[in-house]
């Protein structure tokens, strides 16, 4: 039996030694583009549902909830009639006593059905079209995860002119060019005129909002910009980045308590969440709480420094240097 064959079975019968997958190990192992997998977890559709500091993995129970959705997008079902499906799945599978090696999914007429062996329940209704072995899934993880990684270039496929989703990624594109400054410049031009589209396309477009506010917010239209952060939490109430955003505006605007308040409650659900850490110190160092203000810019720092340097721009470093120095300052302060 192969080394990672094992290492898939060790985490079917034992939680506390699962083992945790990255975006480009699931991209390789559905040969789906990295793009995509990143799309589904900001959107909220599969997101993965392990944190390890700042970063996040997917489970095996993620994988079959990728696996089930990729076949039920490529069969033509609708996203919303998917969603219901994987949340039924969800739902059941932690309560299944059998290990996930003797689970198998498959439709039967209309209905989603799972069969843990000695017995089959439904998952959710709707004319699902899928049928497959989890052992199989398994032995597919084994077998791609010890292949050789050759970079081969991955093509997103077409989803047609009128696609929110391509209107999205071209909207990260240009922002990722944008200079950070120029505000009349083509590529934030661009980047708005995408993300515009991308909701006008698709308008519970959760993540297009939050980004399109959070650029409208650099050209100070703070009423707009708040607008769509209230729309991106109307469609995903539980998006941090909206919510963060909405207490950064605050601050902005002097609402100094309420945006303590709204980046503390980021904070409950998101305890890791960088710009939340940044900018409920800056709020308290505005009301004169130092003391609090310096333990959330430590854990800023450290935060920066524990992500990979694929995750670290200029203008993060930056900051992170400047917060050193004030915390420098606040540790001479306070004794």
């Amino acid at each position: 039996m192969s080394e990672a064959r094992k290492r898939v079975e060790v985490e079917a019968s034992n939680d506390n030694a699962e083992h945790l997958y990255t975006v480009a190990e699931v991209a390789r192992l559905f040969e789906l583009p990295e793009s995509r997998v990143r799309y589904w977890s900001q959107t909220g559709f599969i997101s993965p549902s392990i944190r390890r500091g700042a970063r996040r993995f997917y489970t095996f129970k993620d994988l079959i909830s990728i696996k089930v959705a990729k076949e039920l997008l490529d069969a033509g079902l609708p996203l919303q009639r998917v969603r219901r499906s994987l949340d039924a799945l969800r739902y059941h599978l932690p309560r299944v006593d059998s290990p996930l090696a003797r689970l198998r999914i498959r439709s039967d007429s209309d209905r989603i059905l799972v069969e843990d062996g000695d017995t089959t329940f439904e998952a959710t209704t709707g004319q699902l079209l899928l049928d497959f072995d989890v052992d199989k899934l398994r032995d597919r993880v084994a077998e791609v995860l010890t292949l050789p990684w050759v970079g081969a270039d991955q093509v997103e496929p077409s989803l047609g002119p009128a696609s929110a989703y391509v209107a999205f990624q071209r909207g990260l594109e240009q922002e990722e060019q944008w200079d950070g400054v120029t505000l009349g410049s083509p590529r934030f031009v661009a980047a708005v005129a995408a993300y515009e589209q991308a909701v006008e396309l698709d308008p519970s477009f959760a993540a297009a909002w939050t980004n399109l506010g959070s650029l409208l917010a650099f050209t100070a239209d703070l009423d707009r910009a708040r607008d769509c952060f209230d729309q991106a939490l109307q469609n995903d109430p539980d998006q941090p980045e909206a919510q963060c955003n909405l207490a950064e505006l605050a601050l902005r605007s002097g609402e100094v308590e309420l945006a303590i308040s709204g980046f503390r409650q980021v904070l409950r659900s998101e305890p890791d969440q960088l710009e939340a850490h940044y900018g409920l110190a800056r709020a308290l160092l505005e009301v004169g709480g130092k003391g609090q203000a310096l333990a959330h810019l430590e854990r800023f720092s450290v935060g920066v420094q524990r992500l990979p340097p694929t995750e670290r721009n200029r203008e993060l470093e930056q900051r992170q240097r400047q917060v050193q120095r004030v915390i420098v300052l606040l540790r001479q302060e306070l004794g």
